[in-house]
């Protein structure tokens, strides 16, 4: 058996001061980082174990969703890239029946109005990339999106959006996307319907790697 040394030994269970101040130190950012941007470690850390995709510069999705068809990869979008991921949330949501419901946002749409948003937006000047999905209303973006838009037009941002609709292309919403932030750095979006969702996630993820 070989002898084990004693100052090895002490060495190995008691840490240096120096190395406990590190430590501490670390610690320390950590729970800072995680307290301004809610979720952003625990994402990093679920991305690091899948072994996904490493975007460089900081990153962002954002998106609204109200039957969860854009939710989907909205969420999946976060997993992939260990990034943060913000919902938009209204202050009036709609209405829970999609008769009256389309009837709304169709006229929000012909009328250029807004549905405002409740959900406090960070600090956008810290992300380099947006990911922004939206269901495809009525020919464009929803409503809610293009309200966001109009508030923040994500200028000199890397923006990479993604769309569900019913059955329509999505060539509505990119002409939305260019006119609602002109100056944002706009690159090929995703598209997909309702019904094709599920059978859409390898080519989806393929596109988050580009």
């Amino acid at each position: 058996m070989t002898r084990k040394s004693p100052n090895a030994e002490t060495a190995r269970v008691v840490p240096s001061v120096m190395t406990l101040r590190r430590t501490l130190l670390a610690a320390g950012a950590a729970s800072t980082m995680a307290a301004l941007v809610p979720g952003a470690v625990r994402a990093a850390a679920s991305a690091d174990a899948a072994g996904v995709l490493s975007p460089s510069g900081r990153t962002i999705v954002i998106f609204f969703s109200r039957t969860d068809h854009t939710a989907t990869l909205a969420e999946r979008a976060a997993q992939k890239l260990g990034c943060e991921l913000l919902r938009l949330e209204l202050r009036e949501p709609y209405a829970s029946d999609y008769g009256d419901m389309t009837d709304i946002a169709r006229e929000e749409k012909r009328s250029g109005k807004r549905r405002e948003i409740a959900t406090a937006i960070p600090d956008l000047a810290a992300y380099d990339t947006v990911y922004l999905g939206s269901p495809y209303w009525w020919g464009g973006i929803s409503v809610p999106v293009m309200t966001f838009l109009a508030d923040h037009p994500l200028a000199g941002k890397r923006v990479k959006p993604f769309v569900v609709s019913a059955s329509s292309g999505p060539s509505g919403a990119w002409a939305d996307l260019r006119k609602a932030c002109p100056e944002a750095k706009l690159e090929e979006g995703f598209h997909t319907t309702e019904s094709s969702l599920e059978g859409s996630l390898d080519e989806f993820d393929a596109w988050l790697a580009k």
